[in-house]
């Protein structure tokens, strides 16, 4: 079982066909979605085979059983969570521009209320995990210590973080346990203080990983993978995106299911990539989950993604 930790989120997307440079644009679609990095990773895991759950508290009020009900329609178990009023999504507006651009607005008061489950649910959660998936960026108290037990386990824990909701130190010393952190790049500059990728990826090596990744957008990723001390890049899918929000999250589900397959890193980079484009690509309204089936074609359609060394 894959399990997880961290925030969940309720976003409400307005689409307009205006580009990010217009400054203005009509809204041509709305919808309501769940979301957060945790959540996104998990529901891809779930598509693509995995049994996933979610570590961590829910509210019980009325008004969020929709958050728990979109666990069990995506076939994750809400198994190891606690119910706690206070425990809600935290809630998103998220534009999103014909040029495939995304501006998200939030408020975060939900996020200093949400914890994880009781001693016993984690425990027996730990003792199940094949792999750990944290969003370290927005996590419970504690989660250190569940990172620090998969890593003295064994497991393999791929994080991710994009802000810093959490204190830098504590995010810093979490990052430090983790098999497979994957960070944006501008984030994983301002948490190392370093502007070259390559002085990134040293900074954030050590020898318990299994690899250090980068990602870039469009530009593709940064990588340094155990048994090799060259950084190393491989480029993106060209893609025409339609909605690009919460790939970066499957990204990461799609990069943990490669793990945990046994794929070589630099083929669940790619399949990761490929995951990522395919939904990406996606037309707005359909449900957006990659599956084995759409990324083989996903793959066979394009040309295989080129590796260089920086």
């Amino acid at each position: 079982m894959i399990i997880g930790v961290g925030c969940i989120a309720s976003d409400q997307i307005l689409v307009t066909n205006a580009k990010w440079k217009d400054e203005k644009g009509k809204i041509i679609r709305r919808e309501n979605r769940f979301g957060g990095n945790v959540r996104n990773s998990l529901v891809a895991l779930s598509a693509l085979g995995m049994k996933t759950a979610y570590v961590g508290t829910m509210s019980g009020q009325p008004r969020w059983k929709s958050a728990i009900d979109d666990f069990a329609e995506n076939g994750v178990s809400t198994e190891f969570v606690d119910l706690d009023d206070k425990s809600h999504p935290a809630e998103a507006t998220i534009v999103l521009t014909g040029d495939g651009e995304r501006f998200i607005v939030y408020d975060d008061e939900p996020l200093h209320h949400i914890k994880l489950p009781s001693k016993e649910k984690v425990t027996k959660a730990i003792s199940v995990a094949q792999l750990l998936m944290v969003d370290a960026g927005i996590c419970p108290p504690g989660t250190l210590d569940v990172i620090k037990k998969c890593s003295e386990l064994k497991i393999p824990v791929v994080l991710d973080a994009e802000q810093f909701f959490v204190e830098k130190s504590l995010l810093l010393q979490m990052i430090s346990f983790a098999s497979d952190p994957i960070l944006p790049i501008n984030f994983a500059k301002a948490l190392t203080g370093k502007e070259e990728v390559a002085a990134v990826i040293n900074s954030l090596w050590n020898q318990t990983r299994n690899a250090v990744v980068i990602t870039d957008g469009a530009n593709g990723c940064y990588f340094q993978i155990k048994g090799d001390n060259q950084v190393q890049r491989i480029n993106a899918y060209v893609i025409d995106a339609i909605d690009t929000n919460g790939t970066g999250d499957i990204f990461h589900g799609a990069y943990a299911y490669g793990l945990l397959k046994g794929m070589d890193p630099i083929k669940r980079l790619q399949f990761a990539s490929a995951a990522a484009a395919s939904v990406a690509v996606m037309p707005h309204g359909v449900n957006r989950r990659p599956n084995l089936k759409s990324i083989e074609e996903f793959m066979a359609q394009h040309p295989a993604l080129l590796v260089s060394q920086l």
